[in-house]
């Protein structure tokens, strides 16, 4: 199974003209899924009302507005929580916009990356076919998002504008790539690279680990991981069980190979671990991004917090159901970057579903935001539209799930990473426009 994140959005045009205001990019994104063309013969209707041209109004929050506006009016179901006054007037949606915004909002983004590398990607000398297959697709995103150069734009550097300066992201937790087979022998983002993130920003990043496969042999695997809290201070483990080597993956319940990481992770006091799980993107195998070891060794190792990345999409009824049958779990959680950024322009109902069969089955204390930024440019687009983000009456009803409350988004938002993260939020004394928080 290959995925490519494109195919749901068919009117995707693989150009950009530079940088977009975080409302262009969500805009671009619901005028390109399978409803585009609906979608904007209403958001044209809506600039003319305005009297802004298409490509302006397009860069405002009345654009975004419109667009929102417009699935609710096509599908028949509130999806988005917007008026028709935000659609009309640019400066009421701004005012509605700031007036909207919990001043306290903290927010923490559970799944950033930088994907450039100071030597880049050079195939056949240091990059494989699949490896640059992957760059590609990362390439192509960010160009969608406004960023000219692609993966080159997802530097160090862009990390702050975007996701810290650029966004209410009040911290960031950095996760890494591996896969070294498909990158010359080294990780696709050395572990030296990826630590000036947290030494540009040590007071608003968290730093992972992560390129680890017992694949790679399982003393090399423990002792990297020694030598990354020794020296980097990571703060846990970001890992994939599909992976590059000849063996293509392994599991995390697998008693020979996985336990001694579990307990070496014990030892050096490592207690949050996170995994790809679902989008089995490229030539990976797709069994690898189920979350079926999830269920062993969340009850062997109690005392540490397992991670699925991508809420396990489109699998995430399976990791969903790991709890909903055995409700006394307290270590089980779900992260939902790219899920939520994929589905909630092209897809809301799919969205609106795998948020309610997580939040109904892992519980609202055991869903995690995050946005898979910079690979998704600038995440602000994502934080407005989960504020907007309604899940139907119909499906509340029909499904038992629970609505998205201010109290569960700002759960999910922050409350929930900051509790297992021990991330003190520093909300009484910080500007509305800005909330900062303090890691310990």
């Amino acid at each position: 199974m290959e995925f490519n994140v494109f195919e749901y959005f068919k009117g995707y045009k693989g150009t950009t003209r530079g940088p977009m205001t975080p409302e262009e990019q969500g805009t671009s994104f619901f005028l390109a899924g399978h409803m585009g063309e609906r979608v904007s013969e209403r958001v044209d209707a809506y600039a003319a009302r305005a009297r802004v041209s298409r490509r302006n109004f397009l860069g405002t929050a009345s654009g975004f507005a419109a667009a929102m506006l417009a699935v609710n009016e096509i599908t028949g179901m509130k999806f988005f929580e917007v008026t028709e006054a935000e659609a009309m007037d640019p400066a009421a949606a701004k005012e509605i916009k700031v007036a909207r915004k919990p001043g306290a909002d903290f927010i923490v983004d559970a799944h950033t990356h930088i994907c450039w590398r100071k030597d880049g990607y050079i195939p056949g000398v240091n990059t494989t076919e699949r490896g640059m297959w992957f760059v590609q697709l990362l390439d192509d995103l960010g160009k969608a998002m406004g960023l000219p150069n692609g993966t080159k734009d997802m530097t160090v550097e862009n990390f702050g504008k975007l996701i810290l300066e650029g966004s209410d992201t009040s911290v960031a937790i950095f996760n890494p790539f591996g896969f070294r087979e498909d990158y010359g022998g080294k990780d696709m983002i050395p572990i030296e690279e990826q630590a000036e993130v947290k030494q540009r920003w040590p007071d608003r990043t968290v730093m992972l680990g992560g390129g680890l496969t017992p694949n790679q042999g399982l003393r090399e695997t423990l002792d990297r991981m020694q030598m990354f809290v020794e020296k980097y201070k990571i703060s846990g483990l970001k890992l994939y069980t599909f992976d590059s080597t000849p063996k293509r993956g392994w599991w995390f319940d697998d008693q020979k190979l996985a336990y001694p990481i579990w307990e070496k992770a014990q030892k050096l006091g490592l207690k949050n671990i996170g995994c790809h799980k679902g989008i089995p993107f490229g030539q990976f195998m797709a069994r690898y991004a189920h979350a079926e070891d999830f269920d062993a060794v969340c009850d062997d190792f109690p005392d540490l917090n397992f991670i699925a990345y991508h809420s396990a999409w489109p699998y995430h009824a399976e990791l969903a159901a790991l709890k909903g049958f055995k409700p006394q779990r307290k270590n089980m959680f779900s992260e939902v970057g790219s899920t939520f950024a994929a589905t909630v322009t092209s897809r809301p109902l799919e969205c609106a579903h795998v948020l309610g069969t997580l939040l109904r089955d892992l519980g609202p204390d055991y869903v995690m935001w995050g946005t898979d930024s910079a690979l998704w440019g600038n995440p602000q687009w994502q934080i407005d539209a989960f504020r907007k983000f309604q899940i139907p009456d119909q499906l509340v009803e029909g499904h038992g799930y629970p609505k998205l409350t201010d109290e569960i988004k700002a759960k999910v938002f922050g409350l929930n990473a900051a509790r297992i993260w021990n991330l003190k939020t520093a909300t009484a004394a910080v500007p509305a426009d800005k909330p900062r928080i303090v890691a310990v």
